[in-house]
């Protein structure tokens, strides 16, 4: 699959991470992606200084991209994106709603220079409704989509640690991207996809809506167990604490037979289905701790295992850099070998993270 989007060409008016994820998405498949910058910069150059002077941000979203600052104030940079867009495939921008129709590159323009060209604009409430103007930063999205409420310790909302909203929403755009490019390989013409951030995280939580709306249970943060499922979540151990997931009654009996040797309370009234163990969690967390509390976490580890119950360990970024599991590529940053970790279909590595305007004469010049 190495460059199995390699005749693409992805024109990208960006900023900050959910569009510049989108493109590199694009990028590492082998697509020819041109990230069109302020004349100031994309604003995630100057998040942090984390990597050799380079912010972390921008260097995991932007290697293997061509970099031209622009204008579009300017007569001269207002021709040049035009110039490329009539030779684009995919035309992504996250400006707010309304800025590029005011610029003279809303999707009507662009049909009249290039009927087969793709349109993706991401935003935070899309272009239309009382919200669309409000401006929406992925802990934004989080808190007004209620995520942050059922995130965290009981009755503390909490927001991911990660930027959930944005990457979630840029390989929505990807995706719906990619619909758009199968179907006009097919012979449709081009179209315009609208993907906002609210929008995406609203459908990610749709099971907590469901049993609010159909089962008039309101959800709220766990810390690191499961509101719905039990035994799910941590458990001490001597040496400390153990995660452990039981997802059906088949495992469940696993357990109790194979993992605590406890046969027993597999048909325990309070614990034969799942949701008498949430009702009585408490309960269910003190008998099973009681197993653990003589066995330390590695033989606990061992047990479970081997009874075919899922569990593992509670690590922080340490544990995960040097985790066996973990996939890396290299980037170049301005000469200096950077190690990142990988994501599952990334061909693209030792690709140059850009300065800005690093291939701005170069692209004058190719379509002046």
């Amino acid at each position: 699959m190495t460059g199995a989007l390699e005749n693409l060409l992805v024109v990208s008016l960006e900023q900050a991470v959910a569009a510049p994820y989108c493109s590199r998405v694009f990028a590492e498949g082998g697509a020819r992606v041109i990230k069109l910058e302020r004349p100031e910069g994309d604003f995630a150059r100057a998040y942090d200084t984390v990597i050799d002077g380079k912010s972390a941000y921008f260097v995991w979203l932007n290697s293997g991209k061509e970099s031209v600052a622009v204008d579009l104030g300017d007569a001269a940079d207002k021709a040049l994106l035009e110039n490329i867009l009539k030779q684009a495939d995919v035309f992504i921008q996250n400006l707010r709603p309304g800025a590029v129709e005011r610029l003279g590159f809303g999707f009507s323009e662009l049909q009249r220079i290039n009927p087969q060209l793709i349109m993706c604009s991401i935003s935070g409430y899309g272009s239309t409704g009382e919200y669309a103007q409000m401006k929406a930063y992925d802990a934004l999205i989080q808190a007004e989509t209620g995520l942050c409420s059922v995130t965290g310790p009981p009755g503390e909302p909490s927001k991911v640690g990660a930027s959930i909203v944005d990457i979630s929403t840029g390989l929505t755009a990807y995706g719906e991207i990619m619909k758009a490019l199968y179907a006009r390989s097919n012979g449709a013409p081009g179209i315009h996809i609208e993907v906002p951030m609210f929008g995406v995280l609203a459908e990610w939580l749709a099971v907590p809506l469901t049993y609010y709306e159909y089962g008039d249970v309101l959800l709220g943060g766990t810390g690191i167990d499961h509101s719905q499922i039990a035994p799910y979540g941590a458990f001490a151990t001597p040496d400390g604490p153990i995660f452990i997931v039981v997802q059906n009654q088949r495992e469940w009996r696993r357990l109790c037979e194979e993992g605590l040797g406890k046969p027993e309370m597999a048909d325990d009234e309070r614990y034969k289905t799942n949701q008498q163990r949430i009702q009585n969690v408490d309960a269910l967390r003190s008998d099973m701790e009681a197993v653990f509390s003589g066995v330390p976490r590695a033989e606990t580890a061992r047990r479970l295992l081997a009874a075919g119950i899922a569990c593992g360990n509670i690590n922080n970024l340490r544990d995960l850099s040097t985790h066996p599991a973990l996939q890396r590529k290299q980037v170049d940053v301005h000469g200096t070998p950077i190690s990142l970790a990988r994501r599952v279909g990334d061909t693209l590595d030792n690709a140059p993270v850009p300065t800005l305007d690093q291939h701005g004469t170069d692209i004058r010049r190719e379509f002046s």
